[in-house]
């Protein structure tokens, strides 16, 4: 990882003489956070860590910045089977000490160059790999390791089909950043807290 500009803000663990940029989400070291689950009549006291072979960023606590995108989350991903409808959670998040691949560019290609030295291991050891494994391999060998407790991250959205839902209104050009973090330990995450309830 290239040396970056030194500020008051570090990560630990990538290098004793290196410090990062200031994380650049409305420059807080802090972020409202908003965590789609299914419908219960109770309501939860902490979120639900999500442990889905195929979540992007590995398990971890996921939480969208922006409150329209949980309730697309909800919408999407949260109606099944009995439940007929989701709550919205909200949380202040620590993310002073995770990656923001989103909006600093050293995080992002450091984030791009370890998945790609994850890929090259699996590899060179001649060994399948999926997400999954390329998730425990960075949990494992360099996010617990260089004390990263959490990425920023941009996933692309793409225009649903079959519903009114419009994410862009120009085709091919999603414009408008769909930002998800993930945290790794409960530590980074404070005043969980009822949002929106039973929705649909």
């Amino acid at each position: 990882m290239s040396k970056i500009s030194k500020t008051k803000v570090g990560l630990k663990g990538i290098s004793p003489d290196v410090t990062v940029s200031e994380l650049l989400i409305g420059s807080k070291k802090t972020v409202t956070g908003y965590h789609s689950q299914e419908y219960r009549p109770a309501e939860l006291t902490k979120p639900i860590k999500c442990i889905a072979k195929d979540a992007w960023l590995g398990p971890g606590f996921y939480f969208w910045v922006e409150e329209i995108y949980a309730q697309y989350w909800g919408q999407d991903k949260k109606i099944y089977g009995k439940s007929k409808s989701f709550d919205i959670y909200s949380a202040n998040l620590n993310i002073e000490n995770s990656l923001n691949t989103v909006f600093n560019e050293e995080h992002f290609w450091f984030f791009v160059n370890k998945i790609d030295e994850a890929i090259q291991y699996f590899k060179n050891k001649r060994m399948r790999f999926d997400l999954e494994k390329i998730n425990k391999y960075l949990t494992e060998n360099v996010w617990s390791k260089l004390g990263i407790e959490g990425i920023i991250f941009d996933d692309k959205p793409t225009n649903p089909k079959n519903k009114s839902r419009v994410y862009s209104e120009i085709p091919d050009l999603y414009y408008k950043k769909r930002i998800q973090v993930v945290i790794f330990d409960m530590k980074n995450i404070d005043n969980f807290e009822l949002f929106l309830e039973d929705q649909q």
